[in-house]
């Protein structure tokens, strides 16, 4: 009886042993053996093909995936090969890979997240080494990749060839790939053309080269005329043109890799130098179907560099710490002689504020060139007595010249904003200081984002007016200058102007709403 129960048990621990391994055999197939068809591409006269197959799963958690690749010429297995690829954990799927069919074998471009591209060349029969095209099948090539149809030179040299087509010199390998910088320098010949002669703005280049001619990048570094927020709407106009004028000679289609690898470096008075990649924050793959789309994400992109909000932006001051004095570079009052200042005491003024205690403070043009006038700040401790007056600030304004809109101080006496008008009144630069007048910094407010009739955003106030103080909140009114034309439908077709708050000492502004502008205004 004893035998017959544990003949009985060793049976059982048998069959649980058997599934036990037939799960782990299953698993292990699942995960490491099974072949899942991912695609296959075919050469366009249809005799070869290459079939991409997933074998078993991605490493876990977040490893390699596994591809098997065979190349055929009809029935016939050209090569076969195992293929790893770094994709964050994701199954081997289409998006891995890439085909390009050339005269003498395939090239095969392996793609993903945490890799680099790799490419695998597989000639037709099975050769181990490849000495390079003949002039002809050259400008077919080039035909193919990229409609050039007038091939004027080619010269061969120890570094493979250098080619010019349709104008533009570039170079090419002698590899079965046959990398060439067409498009490369395409780019640049075409910003070169429109800048500055197009769009009045300065042009440098970074460039950076790699061990093939393909690997080329150029990155045109693209300046913004004058105040950075007054230029917003100009500057992402002449960036969506030059990207227009761009595809319009070569279509991004035929040269997605190098327009993804690319983008504009901006540069911006007061700020530090700011990538802006065209794969990452600015994408190009929707640009034809969504301009309105690109221009608005630009605008906010380049909108919030402005206003310090990217963490790599932040090198700039922020404007609210209080100038040294010792700094001679700063304190340019030390350097302006008393004669000076009983002579400027005596000019005439229009902007100032009076404080309770009798004292007025006052922006006193002391010079004007070309139609604009430059400032100091001097308080009169006894209001209209010349005698009285001492220098606050040589340069309220940081060598801008205008006219004075207004001067204003909150209640805490220190806290105080000044404005300044140029091109005749059309628009208006804001400053904000935290001492007393000793030191003011220019404000960039974030544009509201009003939205035109064509869907693209822009930013119709633009002439600072007011600034007050209401129950711990500093309120701004900004205008549209002497040239907006804007009208809300919201508020019954009328002109408006933008009202910010900021409930941080001014450290920081947001746009609330827009209200009627009252006549006069």
């Amino acid at each position: 009886m004893v035998k017959k129960i544990l003949k009985i048990i060793a049976c059982i621990a048998a069959s649980v042993l058997l599934i036990l391994l037939v799960l782990c055999l299953s698993l292990k197939y699942q995960m490491s053996w099974k072949r899942t068809n991912v695609g296959m591409e075919q050469s366009p006269d249809g005799r070869y093909s290459v079939v991409f197959q997933a074998v078993g799963e991605a490493d876990w958690p977040f490893g390699a995936s596994h591809a098997k690749v065979t190349v055929k010429d009809e029935n016939r297995i050209v090569e076969s090969f195992r293929q790893d690829i770094s994709d964050d954990g994701v199954q081997f799927r289409p998006a891995n890979y890439s085909v390009e069919w050339m005269k003498y074998g395939v090239i095969i471009t392996f793609m993903g997240s945490e890799q680099s591209d790799r490419e695998v060349e597989v000639f037709y029969d099975g050769r181990d080494s490849f000495v390079g095209y003949s002039d002809e099948e050259i400008k077919d090539i080039l035909s193919e990749r990229y409609s050039i149809y007038n091939v004027e030179e080619i010269t061969k040299d120890a570094n493979g060839y250098a080619i010019r087509g349709d104008g533009i010199v570039f170079r090419a390998d002698e590899s079965l790939a046959f990398h060439d910088s067409y498009p490369e320098e395409v780019f640049k010949t075409v910003t070169d053309a429109l800048f500055p002669e197009r769009f009045m703005r300065s042009l440098d280049w970074d460039v950076k080269e790699g061990e093939l001619p393909s690997d080329l990048v150029y990155t045109p570094i693209i300046s913004m005329n004058g105040p950075g927020s007054q230029d917003l709407n100009s500057y992402c106009d002449d960036i969506c043109e030059w990207l227009d004028c761009c595809f319009d000679r070569l279509p991004y289609i035929r040269a997605k890799k190098m327009y993804d690898s690319t983008g504009f470096i901006l540069t911006a008075p007061g700020y530090e130098k700011a990538v802006f990649g065209f794969n990452n924050m600015l994408r190009l793959d929707s640009y034809s179907a969504d301009r309105v789309g690109f221009y608005n994400n630009l605008y906010t992109c380049i909108d919030r560099y402005l206003n310090h909000e990217y963490d790599f932006f932040n090198n700039i001051p922020s404007g609210h710490d209080t100038v040294d004095e010792s700094d001679d570079t700063l304190n340019a009052s030390a350097k302006i002689t008393d004669d000076a200042i009983r002579q400027w005491a005596t000019y005439d003024y229009e902007v100032a504020y009076d404080f309770p205690d009798g004292r007025e403070y006052a922006l006193v043009p002391i010079d004007r060139a070309l139609g604009s006038s430059f400032y100091i700040l001097m308080v009169f401790n006894e209001k209209g007595n010349p005698d009285s007056a001492e220098l606050v600030n040589s340069d309220p304004f940081n060598q801008n010249g205008g006219e004075a809109r207004f001067i204003t101080f909150l209640d805490d006496g220190n806290t105080g904003f000044a404005a300044l008008s140029y091109a005749g009144g059309s628009e208006g630069l804001l400053f904000e200081t935290v001492d007393g007048g000793k030191s003011y910094q220019e404000i960039i407010l974030p544009s509201p984002k009003i939205e035109l009739p064509t869907g693209e955003f822009y930013n119709p106030f633009v002439m600072p007016e007011e600034a007050w103080e209401e129950a711990d909140t500093i309120y701004l009114k900004i205008s549209q200058g002497a040239d907006g034309d804007y009208h809300s439908e919201k508020l019954g077709g009328a002109r408006t102007v933008g009202i910010y708050a900021s409930t941080d000492k001014g450290k920081t502004f947001e746009f609330i709403r827009e209200e009627a502008e009252h006549e006069g205004e």
